[in-house]
């Protein structure tokens, strides 16, 4: 059947999805005493968000986790007992993220470790957890990012490939903001070839087999639009 244009000689093109560039995103790294997130708890809590490459806002806070920090924990981050002395605890601090969280993208590193520990700290609050759209950048990284690119897909090794403002260091905030500018970067790669939604970034967290990679070159003449 022959298409029907709505207006004379020009086709109407109406893609649906949020486009990246209109999507609100926070990047949340958090610090804890380490093991499960049923048996630890959280320390610290860094946040940032953005929208189209501009920082929205940030936030911070140590947490007391109302619970011995093991000494291997302060060596990695350097976060002792006295520093969270005095600090919120979970039940005033996690629903001031969820606050700040609120109609964001919730974006982290290795995102499945910290909803892990903001979903088990809402059910010991009785507190619904929201819900929100999830993106891993370490996920994404690696359907992004092959290993002649990469030897890993660590933060730090990520940070260093896109030469991030801040480097890593285990603390909440300042691996948030490096996680930001990964992001930026895993974005500017997935741009350039057509993914502009947060459908399609979604989609490209699935790993695509190195056999299907190799087929790109049958692409290269076809139309972009």
């Amino acid at each position: 059947l022959p298409l029907r244009a709505p207006t004379a000689g020009q086709l109407n093109l109406d893609f649906d999805g949020q486009q990246l560039v209109d999507t609100t995103f926070c990047v949340v790294d958090l610090e804890t005493t380490g093991g499960s997130a049923a048996d630890g708890r959280i320390t610290e809590i860094g946040a940032v968000k953005v929208r189209a490459g501009e920082i929205l806002g940030e936030f911070r806070t140590f947490v007391d986790p109302q619970q011995p920090i093991p000494a291997f924990i302060t060596v990695l981050t350097g976060i002792t007992a006295p520093m969270v002395a005095g600090a919120p605890r979970e039940d005033a601090a996690v629903p001031m993220l969820l606050e700040f969280l609120a109609d964001s993208v919730f974006v982290a590193h290795n995102a499945p470790y910290d909803t892990g520990f903001l979903k088990a700290a809402c059910g010991r609050l009785g507190v619904t957890w929201p819900g929100p759209q999830v993106i891993d950048t370490a996920r994404l990284a690696r359907s992004v990012l092959g290993r002649d690119e990469v030897p890993n897909h660590k933060l730090a090794t990520l940070a260093q490939f896109f030469h991030t403002r801040v480097t890593p260091n285990h603390r909440a905030l300042d691996d948030a903001r490096a996680t930001v500018d990964v992001l930026h970067g895993l974005l500017e790669r997935l741009g350039s070839v057509g993914v502009l939604t947060l459908e399609e970034l979604t989609a490209s967290m699935r790993k695509v087999h190195q056999r299907r990679r190799e087929k790109r070159h049958l692409a290269d003449r076809l139309p972009e639009a």
